[in-house]
């Protein structure tokens, strides 16, 4: 499982250091020299130790200076759990076998669930699901306790976990609209009804989350079945997130190209009246997206003045496994044009595949930055509503070749986005 810096500065953050001295950390430069004092760099050891359910070495200790040096350390500790086929950490200490034919109960997850979630994530996906925290069973029930992880599980009979599905905080800066997916159900009850009871639940559990505004989720395009789950809970398709994920995520599914694409959706319950700024050249895209809504929008189409802010407010976060960034501008301001050439620049020195830009349309300035952007080669993903709590309009560069005639869609209007994307994608 890959070790992403951003998790390891997470850490150092809960072992005591300032979030500005964190995120300012270089990787390959010792943390001493950077700011991480002699008492907080053991109390960061101490945190490392309790992620990842282990007990690092006094003699390996002494090599351990780097973020680098950390994140290479945890992966060959990770390899060593396995390189016999087995699960990482406490998921292989306390594995639990799921017997099929049991009956089931569907209900939010208990304390002790957090194995069996874990273990359904490890069986899906192998070690290379992106997010570290969903196979750490204690981690799992502790973003369930904090409100920020909201997990469905069909637990049978016996006590084990067959089956799960969750809503959670993840890449809005809004962090009312959360994420719905994640389901995945044992391959011994994927004949039963297990996954609709658990939509069933899913549905209705989010009919009473008063700290959500709404929903979005992301459909896998390799195959059709999520994609009919989510059209049934009322979610509206809205943007085309092309060659997003590595298919090595999804060989235990059958994924038959190089990167799968996801197909963006969202449900609004609780919408606020606002005025979106939007480019002229996606006049009939986004009008077709904000059709198939009932949103109270005040519809500004315009050309790339240049905007009145002199600096823009980037938030960037690196996906390392996935060899994917994605940025949140939140305010667009006249160095704009600057900070894309950076963001390109320095993604093909990377050696990415994807960056992700979501525009807030909220912005007077939406205009000025998609059209830095396409001169760049982004070129439209769509628009995702309250996404900064305004919509979010969402460009993506690919620095792979995509694989448009692999994308699988469902519904009439899917593939209508994907003839929007594809075309926009030959223009820039």
């Amino acid at each position: 499982m890959p070790i992403s810096l951003n998790v390891l500065r997470e850490l150092l953050v809960e072992a005591g250091v300032a979030p500005d001295v964190a995120e300012a950390i270089r990787p390959d430069v010792p943390l001493l020299r950077q700011g991480v004092d002699s008492l907080e760099f053991p109390a960061f050891c101490l945190v490392v130790e309790n992620r990842f359910s282990l007990s690092i070495d006094e003699r390996d200790s002494l090599s351990l200076r780097t973020l680098d040096d950390f994140a290479a350390y945890l992966h060959a500790a990770q390899g060593e759990a396995t390189s016999t086929g087995a699960p990482p950490g406490r998921i292989s200490q306390d594995w639990r076998e799921v017997e099929g034919g049991r009956s089931y109960e569907v209900g939010p997850l208990r304390p002790g669930d957090g194995q069996g979630v874990a273990q359904l994530f490890y069986m899906i996906y192998g070690d290379r699901y992106p997010v570290e925290d969903y196979y750490i069973p204690e981690r799992i029930e502790a973003l369930n306790a904090q409100g920020r992880l909201l997990t469905v599980v069909a637990r049978l009979e016996t006590g084990t976990v067959a089956g799960q599905g969750a809503y959670y905080q993840s890449s809005p800066p809004n962090k009312a609209l959360f994420e719905f997916g994640q389901v995945m159900v044992d391959p011994a009850y994927r004949h039963t009804a297990m996954a609709a009871r658990i939509l069933r639940e899913m549905d209705r559990l989010s009919r009473a989350m008063a700290q959500a505004d709404g929903f979005f989720g992301e459909a896998v395009c390799t195959h059709l079945t999520t994609q009919k789950f989510v059209d049934t809970q009322g979610y509206v398709e809205c943007g085309l997130e092309v060659s997003l994920m590595p298919a090595g995520t999804y060989e235990k599914e059958g994924a038959g190209c190089q990167r799968v694409s996801c197909l963006l959706g969202a449900r609004i319950d609780r919408d606020r009246p606002m005025a979106l700024y939007l480019p002229e050249c996606y006049r009939r895209e986004l009008a077709f997206i904000l059709e198939g809504f009932s949103l109270d929008r005040d519809l500004r189409f315009g050309g790339p003045g240049r905007p009145a802010a002199p600096e823009t407010v980037f938030e960037r976060r690196r996906f390392d496994f996935a060899r994917v960034e994605r940025v949140q501008a939140s305010r667009i301001g006249a160095d704009f044009p600057g900070r894309a050439a950076a963001l390109d620049q320095e993604a093909a020195a990377r050696g990415l595949a994807v960056v992700q830009v979501f525009v807030n349309a909220g912005d007077p300035g939406t205009a000025y930055a998609v059209a830095a952007l396409r001169e760049r080669g982004f070129f439209l993903g769509g628009l995702v509503p309250l996404w900064f709590g305004t919509d979010g309009l969402f460009m993506q560069k690919l620095y792979v070749a995509p694989e448009f005639d692999a994308i699988n869609l469902y519904s009439p209007r899917a593939k209508t986005l994907l003839k929007f994307v594809r075309a926009d994608y030959d223009r820039v």
